[in-house]
């Protein structure tokens, strides 16, 4: 009897360590996140790490959403991108950088090279040395990193969309104010789709075109892109937006026809209505001639 009750100890002590060892394979610590470059100095890293350059919004006109941060360094360009009141861009110190130092610099956007022609030093990164094992760790577990997120956040009060990334959040059978600030007016010219609306939307206004959004008491939560679909011009994904569970009592508004739609058919409702009217007087006057004769 002793010896089978240890033998039966020994087993689930055993069983114990092994799901211990699973479930710590299975709940690995969550990756550190990106250690911030300074500005106007050097930050020591290793291939693989990912950096972070931080800066306030506004303060530097050469660094707005969309300028690419740039070094010899990345595996690939950062990209500054709105959080609050602040600009980030995260970068992969590439596997294959070789030791030393190298230059951390804004550059323009990608397509708007010609426009805007920044070139502007932020700082600086030194790359230790690394052997060939170290670096072929490094290429598996930078190539097993989800991609960094695209999202934007905007301080409140902020136009929606500030930007394509400006992700705002919704509550299913909620709405959004849709605003554009346009060089001509497109007034009615402009439609707006989405999987997520009650129904297409059109966009109304001078200089400024608006629309208001609803988003069905349906919609799955989750991210929904926006299209921009303007007369005689190719549609292109214009915001984005992202979608909360709706409330147990949500109910989607009767569908509404659309103004520019009523433009469309009221001259013919019109023409129509003004021929039925003049078709019952001809007949009329026809009837009334011949009781009379």
């Amino acid at each position: 009897m002793t010896m089978n009750a240890t033998r039966i100890g020994a087993a689930g002590i055993l069983a114990l360590l092994l799901a211990g060892g699973a479930g710590g394979a299975l709940a690995a610590p969550a990756e550190d996140p990106p250690r911030p470059v300074p500005s106007g100095a050097e930050l020591s890293v290793r291939p693989g790490e990912r950096v972070i350059v931080t800066t306030e919004a506004l303060r530097y006109g050469y660094a707005f959403s969309g300028v690419r941060v740039t070094s010899p360094a990345f595996a690939a360009d950062g990209t500054l991108r709105m959080d609050g009141d602040l600009l980030k861009a995260v970068a992969t110190v590439s596997c294959t950088a070789e030791p030393g130092s190298y230059e951390v610099r804004f550059a323009s956007p990608v397509g708007n090279e010609d426009a805007s022609k920044i070139n502007r030093l932020w700082g600086g990164v030194r790359v230790a040395p690394a052997d060939a094992a170290e670096r072929a760790d490094c290429a598996r577990q930078v190539a097993a990193r989800p991609p960094e997120s695209m999202e934007e956040r905007y301080p409140a009060g902020t136009q929606w969309p500030a930007g394509p990334w400006d992700v705002r959040t919704v509550q299913a059978g909620g709405q959004l104010r849709a605003k554009d600030g346009m060089e001509k007016g497109n007034d009615g010219e402009v439609e707006l789709t989405s999987p997520g609306f009650t129904q297409p939307v059109v966009m109304h206004g001078d200089k400024m075109v608006t629309a208001t959004v609803r988003i069905r008491c349906a919609a799955e939560p989750g991210l929904y892109v926006v299209h921009w679909n303007e007369k005689g011009m190719p549609a292109r994904e214009w915001a984005r937006y992202r979608v909360t569970a709706a409330a147990p009592d949500c109910q989607d508004p009767a569908a509404a026809p659309q103004a520019s739609a009523v433009r469309r058919t009221a001259p013919w409702l019109i023409g129509g209505a003004a021929a039925l009217a003049a078709a019952g007087a001809v007949g009329y006057a026809l009837f009334r001639r011949r009781r009379d004769v």
